[in-house]
């Protein structure tokens, strides 16, 4: 996991109404997942999960897992294809347990797009290269115009954020 990284910067979280469980900083339970490029282009996160987010002791929840992967391709797919989409399928199969209070790091890539959606892959690895986690997952892109029906955006807000989505919806 010493792999180099560039940080990136998630442009919708400088919007006050996104509270986004996954990578808001503002969302007081929330993971605060902050994401990084690897020198192969996929998305990356390193994370390590408090006993707040266990099920059973010291394991980590698998809804909590499902998050973690679901944000990681999801946002990968608004940073590389320019659009805002939520997930219409998502399989997370658990190989091993993933434990509280130890590093995982979690990687995303897209593997194909057609017919409206994009398909995209995330492995979740421990730190001593064990695969813990392999998802896989579909993402129907949406515009800024059904983003008024499904989030509420209106006017200035919808405005505001429609060109981090739009440009890439064809």
């Amino acid at each position: 996991m010493t792999e180099k990284a560039t940080p990136v910067e998630l442009p919708w979280l400088d919007e006050p109404r996104f509270q986004c469980f996954g990578c808001s900083p503002r969302n007081k339970i929330g993971l605060a997942l902050e994401m990084f490029r690897l020198a192969d282009g996929r998305l990356a996160t390193d994370v390590t999960f408090s006993d707040e987010y266990a099920s059973y002791p010291g394991v980590v929840h698998g809804g909590i897992v499902s998050v973690l992967v679901d944000e990681l391709m999801g946002d990968l797919i608004a940073l590389d294809r320019g659009m805002l989409a939520f997930s219409v399928t998502l399989r997370t199969k658990f190989l091993r347990p993933m434990r509280t209070g130890t590093h995982y790091r979690a990687v995303a890539r897209i593997i194909r797009e057609g017919k409206g959606v994009v398909h995209a892959e995330a492995d979740v690895i421990g730190s001593d290269g064990s695969p813990h986690v392999m998802a896989n997952s579909a993402y129907q892109p949406i515009s800024s115009v059904q983003a008024e029906d499904h989030m509420g955006l209106v006017g200035a807000d919808r405005d505001r954020l429609a060109h981090f989505f739009d440009h890439a919806i064809g």
